[in-house]
């Protein structure tokens, strides 16, 4: 009976495990990105959030890096429009408006996970990064609203 137990108890952690590795991260590498995350902006539409702008920075090359990944209510898994930005701001300091000095954009059909990755240099100067996806008839939208992100 004991090993019974035990045997049904290991299954159930292995089957724990699967779903934690399953499940989707942030991490930079799994989307293309250098360095380290250091902002996430949902994608909301009203008050469900359909997905996440995790943003990116790697100090050895001054780039900062965005993808726009889609939650189980924004269709994770399932086809759908999506698109990410980033812009390299003029301003050197956090704003509430962003004067583009150039930007990398990706989005077209069909996104299943995520949108990017989109990469600009900013080495001195603030960033812009906005979001969206379109799924079950709904648009959501996500930005940092303005240069942020500066340095």
């Amino acid at each position: 009976m004991l090993r019974k137990a035990t045997a049904m108890l290991g299954s159930l952690g292995i089957a724990a495990a699967i779903l934690v590795v399953g499940a989707p991260t942030a991490s930079a590498g799994g989307y293309g990105c250098t360095g380290s995350q250091i902002a996430t902006y949902p994608v909301k539409y009203g008050s469900t959030t359909y997905g996440n702008i995790h943003v990116y920075y790697d100090a050895a090359t001054g780039n900062n890096c965005a993808v726009n990944v889609a939650t189980t209510a924004g269709g994770y898994g399932k086809d759908k429009y999506m698109e990410v930005q980033i812009t390299r701001c003029s301003e050197t300091s956090t704003s509430s408006t962003c004067h583009v000095v150039t930007q990398d954009y990706e989005g077209y059909y069909p996104f299943k996970y995520y949108a990017g990755p989109v990469t600009v240099n900013a080495a001195g100067r603030c960033i812009n990064v906005s979001a969206e996806i379109v799924y079950g008839g709904n648009t959501a939208k996500g930005t940092n609203y303005g240069a942020d992100h500066c340095g």
